[in-house]
């Protein structure tokens, strides 16, 4: 074995003096073309929008446990000293004749009742959380809605290319032939000559233009990806992915309603709160130290009992909390109303554009199929000279529309069926 791997050490080493360099990879390298899982598997674990919802559901679930840990018996320790000036008949059996004051606790409380209110505070933290959870998951919606429109955009920006590239192809042939025959019998003459250059400048420069709207489609995609926009990428081609049963079914988990929902019996909770505060609070206590004038003299002293607190008068401003509290309740229920509302327009409008997409692509497909043909056609009799240049120069602009108008069905059919499956809440399933 060790015999084997001098063996390679030394034809290695042979490779690298005789060529100069290691080996590399080719310099054409292209990196691996994402599909839309790979995309929306990204944006979830690095977009800043998802972790800033999941730091908020996490601060929900500390601020429970808190309330929780405030309903336990709290223990603390009190240490004190005074200096008095007449020592009372009550403190001579601690301090003697000293008039130093020291004094060393461990106190012990325990809330016996509040009004509710720690029940209350513990409901409206666990709606809290379930609401920030609710978010979460919109947010992700958000997110995966967000990176299909902008790979859907980038498909678009690519056949747009793709398209005058192919026009382009087709406009130069054709010069390439009308210049040849130009040469050769004077005919077409120079002014049909010039006119077609002018048309291949339009569609050079128009090639210029698709180009930078790919490039400015990657970064886009690469930002709401939650990626730096320096990088670059390049995505897969979508198959099957126009129609899909279910398009007209009824909203199934939309997380802002949801998430709304739970906001909503927070606020309840939230008028308990504010509402305790009319009830006595009950407090039980315990405290057990030393109290002494001299460090030789110390001598123990404990209290147990129960404190009741009443607030008597505090000029409405018990009063005031409640309905303040109360207001915000039912202004969430009016927003979960406009809400759902206004979910049910943008729905109904998103199905409507889907199926006016849905028609438009079937019409598309088939004008640019023609348009193709047509222009095979008359890019064929252009060379026999059975075509005049204006014939080909409209077919040529009829081919550009038809396969714009195709790809541009096929964008608002996706982004139709995106903004549907948002509304409705059915998230994105990875494999």
């Amino acid at each position: 074995m060790d015999r084997h791997i001098k063996v390679f050490f030394l034809v290695f080493f042979i490779f690298v003096i005789t060529t100069g360099k290691l080996p590399a990879q080719e310099a054409n390298f292209k990196p691996k073309a994402l599909s839309l899982e790979d995309c929306i598997s990204l944006a979830l674990k690095t977009h800043p929008k998802i972790i800033i919802y999941g730091y908020q559901t996490d601060q929900k679930k500390q601020k429970l446990q808190a309330i929780t840990a405030g309903d336990l018996p709290q223990v603390g320790a009190v240490a004190s000293y005074d200096r008095l000036s007449v020592v009372p008949l009550a403190k001579q059996r601690y301090l003697g004749d000293s008039n130093n004051d020291y004094q060393a606790d461990i106190v012990v409380t325990q809330p016996l009742y509040a009004g509710g209110k720690i029940t209350a505070q513990k409901n409206a933290a666990r709606y809290a959380i379930k609401a920030a959870e609710h978010g979460y998951l919109a947010a992700k919606e958000e997110v995966i809605f967000d990176v299909k429109a902008a790979y859907y955009k980038l498909l678009f920006s690519r056949d747009i290319l793709k398209n005058k590239e192919d026009l382009l192809k087709y406009a130069q042939s054709s010069y390439d032939t009308a210049l040849d025959l130009h040469k050769r019998t004077k005919l077409p003459r120079e002014e049909t000559l010039l006119r077609l250059e002018v048309q291949l400048n339009e569609i050079r420069q128009e090639l210029i233009t698709a180009q930078g709207s790919l490039k400015i489609a990657q970064k886009t995609l690469l930002n709401t990806m939650g990626l730096e926009s320096n990088d670059s990428i390049e995505v897969q081609d979508l198959r099957n992915d126009l129609f899909s049963s279910g398009e007209t079914a009824p909203i199934v988990d939309n997380y802002e309603v949801l998430k709304l929902s739970e906001e909503i019996k927070e606020a309840a909770e939230l008028v308990k709160i504010a509402r305790s505060s009319f009830y006595p609070r009950v407090t039980a206590r315990y405290s057990y130290g030393y109290e002494w004038g001299r460090w030789s003299e110390r001598k123990t002293d404990w209290i147990a009992g129960v404190a009741v607190d009443l607030n008597l008068w505090d000029w409405g401003k018990t009063k005031a909390d409640v309905k303040q509290a109360q207001a915000h309740k039912e202004e969430l229920r009016s927003y979960e109303k406009l809400l759902g509302w206004q979910i049910s327009l943008e729905l109904e409008s998103a199905r409507l554009k889907y199926e006016t997409a849905a028609n438009r692509s079937e019409i598309a497909r088939t004008s640019f199929e023609q348009a193709q043909r047509s222009l095979d056609l008359f890019t064929n009799r252009y060379r026999d000279a059975s075509a005049t240049s204006i014939e080909l120069l409209d077919a040529q602009k009829a081919f550009a529309q038809a396969q714009a108008n195709y790809a541009l069905s096929i964008l608002d059919l996706r982004l139709a069926k995106a903004d549907i499956e948002k509304l409705r809440g059915r998230s994105y399933e990875l494999k």
